[in-house]
């Protein structure tokens, strides 16, 4: 080993022994029940050796790869190898070589046994010729589904053998822990690990004072929102229904289509949505994932789930499916922009490439016997046609007035027609196969599918025709042969149809074949083409937790948090019981922010602008409006990140379309509508970050634009926007190299700071100079969704998050306190506690404030009985109550070395100070309008905690309660 760290020892230094101690311990003794020997109620050691086998990758398998250790996802094997020509023990080390800033690399050890609330330290000599590492632990529970997965970035200098270590605690429920040599998926790395080792954390010498208390309050954005959907059919006929509830985890689900029943389920680790599905001849379904590139097969006999690929030919998305002559799956795939297919019978796979130069999506796939038509999307809207024999593919060409458009979002095949829909138009292009040319449009679609060929006889006329789903109104029949259109009795109420499918329903008044289709909340609604009769049934899915996308603080000091992935909606979180009410109808929301009563809010996809009246229930589409009538940006403009509050307006720094680079900066009075856009205030560079002062707005940019679009400029800019004359004043670098900033501030005092990924500054605003810089980090944080980064003013210190990390800075020295790691997003309630999230899980960080024992207006010592205090704070120290003692609304207690043989009630007191005493009786503490101590204290009728506004601290001396301890004392 390189450097080993020394191990340190904590001495605990025992205070002397007073007359109360000694009259408590035999109280103790009479009272106490009778204790097992020491031997036999003692805990058994923690093992303290390294946890992992084969550590020093001496041991090599045959597949070249270290024994014990395994790639976490399909491909990550080609990034390392074990080489014998260098190590920093023993005579092998692992070589790791990843040049990708898009994806990562893992490789994870066997799992080890691990105790919920026991803290483990990840450690390893590492020798980098550049870049950086990120050690990850997947800690799971007893039956292996993953809990949590923190991580921390290491940079090491180059050149040298250096020991690095990062800590992670095992949450609650976790019992085994799989530790991962990873490369991460933003920077690159190239270098030697050896002699990992994952041990239980060796307590500090001294550790330091407690900053504060963590709090995890779940899951605030929730629900079952499925991308797309599957259907099938099993031996007996039974009409089933799939869907993937997005999130974090995502959850699939099974159901019958006539009845809603739930029939099977499974949580999917590795997968935040699914979009989609394709039923194969012999009644399986392939569904293909997001962020994991699994691909998973459907029994619909078995009602079993079985993983077939994870990430094929190194893609990561896969957005769309359908089946070619051959039957085979095929796939549309992100970052590749590809084209790949599965054949079930060989097991082997087929990559037909890229389909459209400089498209790193296809979005969406539709086949006509061998020729699969390919909707692309990123630089511009695309349209190819593959044939899956020669693997040749064919531009078509959209018609004129689209060349704005930048994804041809869906295709379908009905008939002898091909339907197109390209983004943002939103008008579905209907394109002749047989006559080669576009030959109809059909404006204001919603998508995402126009279902197969009906023949229909509703309308008393036989005709062939297809359905399709508006923005507005009923579903529209569309003849195939005349190219009327029609509204039927179908109306999805303006959702997007997620596929269709014909089905034999076999119930009264569904003849023969129906049109079945689902909305985004797992409803599966049918049609009778020949009654016109419809149905409805909502599935029992599986509901799932949303990833936490963005925060603020609302009006009131309450917090709103937004969440990704299909529209997941808000939620307002409670500042005093941290209990989240979920606010859904809205989509992803990439910020929010108060302006007054309102809260306004911006989701993707369209930058479309939000305003909710605080003062009035949660009822959209009238509070907040949404749909149709709801405000876009757009300029082109697509996702709004940066927020500030600028007097009479909003001010939003918005990120441009796929494909394009020049973002926005927009002002929004919510009172009287009016919005100006102002595209490209600093050239092909999107604002992330706004601050207001003075009458100016100073944001700062990074040099990135929409997805698929490669940036022009290198280095973020600090500028000056003055409202009055709507121009630029002032622009800068604040930081050279940096190629973000990513959040502002300002000072009591009129200074402006901010944040890059890993750099702080100081700006004047009067000189118009950068003061001051210092560098934190090392990480290389290039995402395109710059959203995560944040910087506050707070009771006269910087409060952030970057690079993962919660942090305070003091001003005056620049110290950087870490609080907490593996974080994303910041807000500070009413009460000034901090909000972070880690993946769709909310927590919340109460600092640990100055407590100072309550000053006493009368000390009281010696026996009392049955003690009801009403008035100014009373001390008892070195005293003896018989009976009870409670403390009245606006009354402070002090109990000192002291005995209490009743109950212990406060409700509504200044301040609760239990200290080094023991209480016979059941202590409750309810709403406490200052501090709450409860310390080195013996409590054996239970303890329980409520309302009380600052957390109850133990100050780092437990106590003993032999009852239950509830509420906010549960830790106690």
């Amino acid at each position: 080993m390189v450097n080993p760290a020394p191990r340190l020892h904590r001495f605990v230094r025992g205070p002397a022994v007073t007359a109360v101690q000694v009259l408590l311990a035999v109280l103790a003794l009479l009272v106490a029940p009778t204790a097992p020997s020491a031997a036999a109620s003692a805990p058994p050691e923690p093992f303290q050796g390294n946890l992992l086998a084969n550590a020093g990758f001496e041991d090599v398998g045959q597949d070249g790869l270290p024994v014990a250790w395994s790639p976490v996802w399909a491909g990550s094997e080609q990034y390392f190898e074990v080489v014998d020509s260098e190590a920093s023990e023993g005579s092998r080390s692992l070589r790791i070589v990843d040049e990708s800033t898009t994806k990562g690399a893992g490789l994870r050890a066997d799992a080890v046994a691990v105790v919920s609330g026991q803290t483990y330290e990840f450690s390893m000599d590492v020798k980098l010729t550049d870049g950086v590492l990120q050690p990850t632990v997947y800690f799971l529970d007893a039956s292996g589904d993953r809990l949590s997965q923190p991580w921390q970035v290491v940079e090491p200098s180059a050149g040298i053998w250096q020991r690095e270590a990062v800590r992670f605690t095992a949450p609650a429920g976790a019992a085994r822990a799989e530790p991962i040599v990873y490369s991460s998926s933003v920077g690159t790395v190239n270098g030697l690990v050896d002699d990992v080792a994952f041990t239980v954390a060796q307590p500090d010498e001294e550790p330091l004072p407690p900053q504060g208390t963590e709090e995890e309050l779940g899951h605030p954005v929730a629900g079952s929102t499925n991308a797309g959907a599957g259907y099938t059919t099993d031996a007996n006929g039974r009409k089933i229904g799939l869907v993937v509830a997005g999130g974090s985890p995502s959850e699939f689900s099974a159901v019958d289509i006539l009845t809603g029943e739930r029939l099977a389920s499974r949580t999917l680790t590795n997968t935040l949505m699914a979009w989609s599905f394709v039923t194969a001849p012999d009644r399986s379904v392939y569904l293909g994932t997001q962020t994991g590139g699994e691909v998973w097969r459907f029994d619909p006999d078995k009602l079993s789930l079985e993983l077939i690929a994870s990430k094929p030919f190194g893609q990561t998305h896969l957005w769309a499916a359908t089946l070619d002559d051959r039957g085979r799956p095929l796939f549309g795939t992100y970052p590749g922009g590809k084209v790949i297919a599965y054949d079930p019978g060989t097991g082997d796979w087929q990559d037909y490439g890229q389909q459209a130069e400089g498209n790193i999506y296809v979005r969406s796939l539709a086949a006509d016997g061998r020729h699969v038509y390919a909707g692309g999307g990123s630089l511009k809207a695309t349209l190819t046609r593959l044939d899956t024999t020669t693997g040749e593919t064919t531009q078509i060409l959209l018609p004129a007035g689209h060349e704005s458009d930048t994804f041809t979002y869906d295709v379908s095949v009905a008939g002898d027609l091909l339907f197109v829909r390209p983004t943002p138009s939103n008008d579905l292009l209907v394109y002749s196969l047989s006559e080669q040319r576009w030959v109809d449009a059909v404006p204001e679609v919603v998508g995402l599918a126009v279902s197969p060929e009906l023949s229909t006889r509703d309308s008393g006329t036989t005709r062939r025709e297809a359905l399709i789903a508006p923005i507005q109104g009923a579903v529209i029949a569309y003849d195939l042969d005349t190219r009327q259109q029609r509204r039927i009795s179908m109306d999805l109420g303006g959702a997007a149809a997620r596929g269709w499918s014909l089905m034999e329903l076999g119930t009264d008044g569904f003849p023969g074949v129906s049109a079945v289709t689902a909305t985004s909340k797992g409803v599966f609604h049918a049609w009778n083409p020949a009654t016109g009769k419809t149905s409805a049934v909502r599935g029992n899915v599986v509901p799932t937790p949303y990833l936490i996308r963005s925060m603020t603080t609302g009006p009131g000091g309450d917090i709103f948090v937004g969440g990704y992935g299909s529209p997941p909606g808000i939620a307002r979180v409670d500042a005093d019981s941290g209990a989240a009410e979920p606010l859904n109808g809205v989509g992803q929301t990439e910020g929010l922010i108060a302006h007054g009563d309102d809260l306004i809010f911006g989701t993707y996809p369209g930058a479309r602008i939000y305003t909710y009246d605080t003062t009035k229930p949660w009822n959209p589409p009238s509070n907040p409006v949404t749909g149709a009538d709801a405000l876009q940006l757009g300029e082109h403009q697509d996702r709004p990140v940066g927020w500030a509050d600028a007097g009479d307006v909003v001010a939003i720094g918005s990120m441009p379309d796929y494909g394009l680079l020049g973002g926005a900066l927009s002002l929004y009075n919510p009172f009287t509508g009016d919005l100006k856009v102002h595209r490209d205030v600093v050239a092909d560079q999107t604002p992330l970050a706004l601050a207001y002062r003075d009458g100016l707005i100073y944001g700062g940019t990074g040099i990135w634009g929409g997805i698929g679009v490669e940036p022009t400029t290198s280095e973020g800019r600090l500028f000056v926007f003055d409202p009055a004359t709507e121009k630029v004043v002032y622009e800068t670098v604040p930081v050279p190299g940096a190629q973000n900033v990513s959040a502002l501030t300002f000072d009591d005092e009129g200074n402006l700071w901010g944040f890059t990924a890993n750099e702080l500054f100081k700006f004047d605003p009067g000189q118009r100079k950068v003061v001051l810089t210092k560098k934190y980090f090392g990480v290389d944080d290039s995402k395109i969704y710059a959203t995560g980064r944040e910087l506050f003013w707070h009771q006269g210190e910087l409060v952030g998050t970057s690079a993962g990390r919660l942090f305070r800075i003091d001003p005056e020295t620049l110290e950087m306190t870490v609080l907490q790691s593996g974080v994303a997003n910041l807000a500070i309630d009413r009460n000034g506690s901090y909000y972070y999230g880690r993946g769709s899980t909310l927590y919340r960080w109460i600092p640990q404030r100055g407590v100072v024992r309550p000053a006493c207006d009368r000390t009281l010592t010696g026996r009392h009985t049955d003690l009801v205090l009403e008035r100014g704070t009373t001390c008892l120290v070195d005293s003896e109550v018989t009976g009870r003692l409670h403390v009245g609304t606006g009354t402070g207690l002090v109990v000192e070395r002291s005995v209490v043989s009743g109950s212990v009630t406060a409700d509504g007191a200044d301040a609760v100070w239990l200290d080094d005493s023991y209480l016979f009786g059941r202590v409750s503490i309810t709403g406490t309008r200052g501090t709450t101590v409860v310390t080195a204290t013996t409590i054996r009728g239970g303890l329980e905690c409520s309302d009380n506004k600052e957390p109850p601290t133990d100050r780092d001396r437990p106590n003993t309660v032999r009852g239950e301890s509830s509420g906010q004392c549960a830790r106690l």
